[in-house]
């Protein structure tokens, strides 16, 4: 066996021990990353609990302040009818 074979086997070996470290670096990468992931998705689905749970107190003040301000507009109406009566009309002409 000459020196070329001996270095080419040589160097298939070293590249083949290479690979197989960065081969497991890749996994044990992509491992950390799917942990990251997942407690990227808890925080998410948490947040998405709070906000649900803010939306609803937040939709019935809207709607109570939306009927109250049609309620309040509904009676201040009322109040001005009485304030400012309308002169009745007569049906018929007033004869001296």
């Amino acid at each position: 066996m000459d020196y070329l074979q001996a270095a080419l086997i040589f160097l298939i070996l070293l590249l083949s021990i290479f690979l197989a470290i960065t081969g497991i670096q890749v996994f044990f990468i992509l491992r950390d990353l799917k942990k990251a992931l997942d407690r990227f998705n808890a925080i998410l689905q948490t947040s998405e609990n709070i906000a649900e749970d803010l939306e609803k107190p937040v939709a019935v003040a809207s709607k109570l302040a939306t009927t109250a301000e049609v309620s309040v507009a509904a009676g201040a109406a009322k109040v001005l009818r009485k304030i400012i009566k309308p002169k009745q009309k007569r049906f018929y002409k007033k004869v001296l």
